[in-house]
């Protein structure tokens, strides 16, 4: 084992000095205190395979793109207090009503929308059209694209509130899929 060590150390200065490769490697340590050696792994990543994993990702396309339709209710106000009791109300009637009526639950969000929300959406019921993570503000996507899988509202799902710069939203999630179509987006973007 001795003799493999010179022989190692100049393939790892080499390899350090030119930038050439990345690997993994294993070396065995040997402490004073423990009779049995250790193993410790190092990884080293080093120029040229770093841009070769590179030239076959792109950043543009990815693996899970999923986007989501959602509906909203946007209740602004100066008064931070005010705008989250306001928000609540609005909740607490919109929830007895969904279970007085659970099957009507897009009808009964789109009508407190059009009757509460401040924003222009509003007349659509809220609706906000299918987007994907990064198209709305960063609270959105926490709500939305959450990293925890667990926490992905499902369709169906009343989220909130959601407090923005804008103000207080709860979000209705009424579809969500994958983005199988990146191509042809990217295409018709043109850049």
């Amino acid at each position: 084992m001795s003799g493999s060590r010179p022989l190692f150390l100049l393939i790892a200065t080499i390899a350090l000095s030119v930038g050439a490769f990345a690997f993994t490697f294993t070396v065995p340590l040997q402490h004073r205190s423990v009779a049995s050696p250790t193993r410790s792994s190092v990884t080293l990543r080093m120029g040229m395979f770093d841009g070769i994993a590179k030239a076959f990702s792109n950043q543009d396309f990815k693996e899970q793109d999923q986007q989501v339709r959602a509906s909203h209710i946007l209740i602004k106000g100066q008064d931070d207090d005010i705008m989250i009791k306001k928000t609540f109300r609005v909740m607490r009637e919109m929830n007895e009503r969904i279970a007085a009526e659970p099957d009507n639950l897009r009808q009964i969000f789109a009508e407190f929308a059009r009757r509460e929300s401040q924003c222009p959406s509003a007349a659509q019921g809220g609706d906000l059209g299918l987007f994907g993570k990064g198209k709305m503000v960063p609270e959105f996507d926490e709500a939305l694209f959450p990293d925890d899988l667990e926490r992905v509202p499902p369709p169906g799902a009343v989220v909130g509130p959601v407090i923005t710069d804008f103000g207080c939203h709860v979000i209705l999630v009424t579809e969500r899929k994958e983005n199988n179509d990146q191509v042809e987006e990217k295409l018709a973007r043109n850049d």
